[in-house]
C-alpha cells in the first residue's frame, strides 16, 4: 500500500515507536507484543489510536515504527489488519539500530515529507491510553493553537520517566531524562508519558537538529521541546490526572502494574455505570472488552477475557474462566465453570466444573451439572446434561434428558474421522451409556442404564445393550474360607 503524500494542513498521522529491545522483559517475543488483559500492549494502543473520533482527530494514516523482533511485531498486525480489526492504513518502517527515540521518529521520516498537518507520536508500550484521551489531547491542541503539546502526569514516584522542566510562569521550557537529570529536577513530580502532538510544518526541521550528547549517546525525542522554545514557538503542556492511562510497560512488573491497572478502570466501570456487583475486585478480573448488564453479580476469582456478554441478572463464578466470544443471557447460574467461544441462554444453571469448549450452543432452561465437557454441540430448551458426561459433536432436542456418566464416542483415532450424535426432543439417556457416533436417538425413545449404543434407535423405543446380570449364592463366604498363598 503505498503512503499518501498530499500536503494538507487539515489530516493527522500517527507514529507509533515499538522498536525498542524490552531487554527487562527477560523475553523471546516482543515486548509490545505480552498481553495485558488478554490482548497484546500493541494492538490495544493501535485500537485507541484507530477509535479516535474523526470530527475531532481525521486520522488519514499510522506508522509503526519497529526494530527488535520486527517480523513477529509487523506479522502480528497485519493479521488484525486481515481481519479487519482496524479501520485506519497501517505502514511499517524499520529502525535498524536502535539510537533512542528520536531516531526512531527519524526512520518514519519518509513517511512525513511534504506533510503539512498534524503528528501523533506515541509509545508503543502504554496499552491503557484511550482514544477519548487522544481526542482532548487534539482538542487542547488546536483549541491552544500549539505548535507542540506534550501530554504529562503527575507521580509521587517519578522514577526512571523524563521530568517536564517549568518556569516560573508555567511555560513548558523542556524536559529532562531521569539519567541526565540533577538531584533537583529528580525532584519534579510531573512527568513526560512520551506522548506528543506537532504541527509538523512547524517542528519537522527540529528532527534533524537534535544531538546525541546525552550519557546516552541516543537521540531524544524530548530534545524537540528545547529545539522549539529556542525557535520561540509555541508549546503547551495537556496534563491528565489518571496517571494509570499513560502506564508504560518496561519489565515484567510493569506488565503487572498495566494489567492491575486496566482491571481496575473496568471493574470500577462496570459497578458506577452498568449496575454490575463484583464481590472481590481483587480477585476478578475482566478485560474492557466484556460487556455485562445490570444486576448481574461477578463472585470472586473469575477470569473474564475475550468478547464476552453477559445479560441481566446472573451469577457468574466463583472461580470460573470465561474466554473467547461467549454469550451468555439473563438470569443465567454459571459456577465454578470454563466456558470459552460458546453461547448459552436464559435461566440456565451450568455447573460446578463445566467445561463448555469452543462450537457450544446452550439454548434456554438447559442444565449442564458438574463435571459435564461439551464440544461443538447443541443444547434445545429445557434439557439436562447430567454430571461426569461428555457430549461431543452433537444436538440434543428439547427436553431431553443425559444421564451421568454419558459419553458420546465422536472419535475414531484410527481415521481420524468426527462423527455426530443426534439426540431427538424427549429422549432419555440412561446413565453410564456410551453412544457411538455417527448415530441417532429417536424421539422420546430411551435408552437403559449402562448401554452401548452402536445403530440408530427408532422414536419412542427402549434400547438395551447389556451382558445379562449373573448372581452367584455364597461367592463371599467361599472367598472368605480361601488360605493366601505364601509368597
Amino acid at each position: 500500500m503505498a503512503i499518501l503524500q498530499e500536503n494538507t494542513e487539515k489530516k493527522v498521522r500517527a507514529v507509533v515507536l515499538a522498536a525498542g529491545f524490552g531487554k527487562r522483559m527477560k523475553s523471546d517475543s516482543s515486548k509490545v507484543l505480552h498481553s495485558v488483559l488478554g490482548k497484546p500492549i500493541i494492538w490495544r494502543l493501535l485500537k485507541a489510536i484507530d477509535g479516535v473520533t474523526k470530527e475531532i482527530v481525521d486520522l488519514e494514516q499510522i506508522h509503526v515504527v519497529i526494530g527488535h523482533n520486527a517480523e513477529q511485531v509487523e506479522g502480528y498486525v497485519q493479521e488484525c489488519v486481515k481481519a479487519a480489526q482496524f479501520s485506519c492504513p497501517i505502514f511499517f518502517h524499520k529502525q535498524e539500530n536502535q539510537l533512542g527515540t528520536g531516531h526512531a521518529l527519524m526512520s518514519a521520516r519518509g513517511a512525513l515529507d511534504n506533510f503539512g498537518g498534524e503528528v501523533l507520536v506515541l509509545p508503543g508500550d502504554t496499552p491503557l491510553l484511550t482514544s477519548e484521551i487522544l481526542d482532548s489531547l487534539f482538542l487542547s491542541h488546536k483549541k491552544e493553537k500549539s505548535d507542540l503539546t506534550i501530554l504529562s502526569t503527575r507521580l509521587s514516584n517519578p522514577y526512571d520517566y523524563g521530568r517536564v522542566l517549568r518556569s516560573e510562569q508555567g511555560e513548558v521550557l523542556g524536559i529532562i531524562e531521569e539519567k541526565d537529570a540533577s538531584e533537583k529536577q529528580k525532584q519534579i513530580k510531573e512527568i513526560s508519558a512520551s506522548i506528543y502532538c506537532f504541527n509538523w510544518s512547524a517542528i519537522g526541521d527540529g528532527l534533524s537538529a537534535i544531538k546525541n550528547n546525552n550519557k546516552q549517546g541516543e537521540y531524544y525525542l524530548t530534545d524537540l521541546v528545547s529545539w522549539s522554545v529556542n525557535k520561540g514557538l509555541k508549546i503547551e503542556g495537556f496534563s491528565i490526572d489518571d496517571s494509570r492511562i499513560v502506564t508504560g510497560v518496561n519489565s515484567r512488573f510493569d506488565l503487572q502494574l498495566a494489567n492491575q491497572y486496566l482491571n481496575e478502570m473496568v471493574i470500577y466501570s462496570l459497578m458506577s455505570q452498568a449496575g454490575v456487583t463484583v464481590v472481590d475486585p481483587v480477585s476478578t478480573w475482566i478485560a474492557p472488552e466484556v460487556s455485562i448488564d445490570s444486576d448481574t453479580v461477578i463472585l470472586p476469582g473469575c477470569w473474564l477475557v475475550g468478547d464476552i456478554q453477559i445479560g441481566k441478572s446472573c451469577i457468574v463464578g466463583p472461580h470460573t474462566v470465561i474466554e473467547g466470544k461467549t454469550k451468555i443471557g439473563d438470569e443465567t447460574k454459571v459456577v465454578q465453570s470454563h466456558l470459552e467461544n460458546c453461547e448459552i441462554g436464559n435461566t440456565c444453571y451450568v455447573g460446578p466444573f463445566a467445561h463448555l469448549r469452543a462450537g457450544s450452543k446452550i439454548a434456554n432452561q438447559v442444565r449442564i451439572g458438574n463435571f459435564v465437557e461439551i464440544k461443538n454441540s447443541n443444547v434445545d430448551s429445557l434439557s439436562a446434561v447430567g454430571h461426569l458426561s461428555y457430549i461431543g459433536d452433537s444436538t440434543i432436542g428439547k427436553d431431553a434428558n443425559i444421564g451421568a456418566g454419558t459419553i458420546t464416542a465422536n472419535y475414531d483415532h484410527t481415521t481420524k474421522i468426527k462423527a455426530a450424535t443426534h439426540i431427538e426432543d424427549g429422549a432419555s439417556i440412561g446413565s453410564n451409556s456410551v453412544l457411538v457416533a455417527p448415530v441417532n436417538i429417536g424421539k422420546e425413545s430411551v435408552i437403559a442404564a449402562g448401554t452401548v449404543i452402536t445403530k440408530d434407535v427408532e422414536a419412542g423405543a427402549l434400547a438395551v445393550r447389556r451382558v445379562k446380570q449373573e448372581n452367584i449364592a455364597g461367592w463371599s463366604e467361599k472367598r472368605k474360607q480361601q488360605k493366601p498363598k505364601k509368597t
